[in-house]
């Protein structure tokens, strides 16, 4: 008697234990509406029909919107929500401030949200309803800028180091997808990446910068080329970059350099243009009104990140106009066609950047 009442509490105590959860990372689908059903549902027990409500809150504002979805066959193990029961998603919004964001662009603004998931089983009287909630202090992401190559610029480089603004915040697991296509006559740049064979097409980078690699062919003169970076986690896209596009060219910019060359232009005067070749010097003038002093510079590969340029020669500055004169030759750490980033320390305490190609 005792083993049959032990065995028939067993049998009736596994319902309690067996229940459906659900599967779901605010900081990925918890942004935007869209991807609140981006969610699976994992059912230990037999096929059921079921209905999913999804039910959104931020502390302070309260209840934002309720999402119910069509019936859908719940099958045992891992389900994702049928399309069929998204298409027939009904969404109710409440009229809060933040409800009429979120209802104009489909996206959450800045706040502490809880998510509830709640599974109704229609004509099943033994089986309860299953809910499970989750929170989230959602911070939204950082516009993701491209550095360089800048915008409608003009480069001799053709095998240019491409770097952008990292996401931020950054999740754990994110990565980036960077995108560069050639500009065909009559297209734009958005056109060239939506329709032609990109030059680069690298995905799986953790860092914000991508020197050119090294296995694929060289960009060519003359031509025009568009870029753009992509956040993504798993199959899930975080952020984009806008497109930007430009030209590699460079003879017209070489006759202009050695002009330049003759003479000592003042560093801030050079910081404003985009592109500057160093024939084996780099010649500039600086002003110091202030007491004579040892002028503090580095310079670091952009085609080699990481490699460092030692015996650099020392400068010293004395009270008035500077005239400026770094003899890049006499070193073996200068590559023919690299290019190179110049940071300076000025006598007023700022730091200022001047890229450059060096040419023997």
């Amino acid at each position: 008697m005792k083993r049959t009442l032990f065995l028939f509490l067993m049998v009736c105590s596994v319902p309690a234990f067996a229940q459906v959860t659900f599967q779901f990372i605010p900081e990925l689908s918890g942004r935007n509406v869209d991807g609140l059903l981006n969610c699976n549902i994992v059912n230990p027990g037999g096929r059921k029909s079921a209905s999913l409500q999804v039910t959104v809150t931020e502390r302070k504002t309260g209840m934002v919107l309720v999402l119910q979805t069509g019936a859908f066959t719940l099958a045992p193990g891992t389900n994702r929500i049928p399309v069929q029961a998204i298409r027939g998603t009904r969404i109710q919004y409440s009229s809060n401030p933040i409800s009429v964001i979120i209802r104009h662009d489909h996206n959450f603004p800045e706040g502490d949200y809880e998510y509830c998931f709640t599974l109704d089983f229609p004509g099943s009287a033994q089986d309860a309803p299953a809910e499970q909630c989750f929170q989230y202090g959602l911070v939204p992401f950082a516009q993701m800028h491209l550095i360089e190559p800048y915008d409608r610029d003009t480069i001799c480089d053709k095998r240019p180091v491409l770097s952008w603004q990292p996401l931020l915040p950054t999740p754990a697991g994110a990565a980036y997808q960077l995108v560069l296509s050639e500009i065909k006559p009559g297209q734009n740049a958005i056109e060239a990446l939506n329709y032609n064979l990109p030059v680069i097409n690298q995905s799986r980078l953790i860092s914000p910068i991508l020197p050119y690699p090294a296995i694929l062919n060289q960009l060519e003169e003359g031509k025009s080329y568009a870029w753009q970076v992509t956040a993504y986690q798993d199959q899930t896209i975080l952020n984009r970059s806008e497109v930007w596009e430009f030209r590699v060219q460079c003879q017209e910019k070489k006759k202009e350099a050695v002009l330049a060359d003759d003479g000592y232009r003042d560093i801030g005067e050079l910081l404003k243009g985009n592109y500057y070749v160093a024939v084996e010097l780099l010649k500039f003038a600086v002003l110091n009104p202030y007491k004579p002093g040892n002028f503090k510079y580095t310079i670091e590969s952009l085609n080699n990140p990481g490699k460092k340029i030692k015996n650099l020669p020392r400068v010293r500055l004395e009270t008035g106009e500077n005239k400026i004169r770094i003899d890049l030759a006499n070193t073996d750490s200068f590559t023919d066609g690299y290019t190179y980033l110049l940071t300076v320390w000025l006598p007023d305490g700022s730091t200022k950047n001047l890229r450059f190609i060096y040419k023997d």
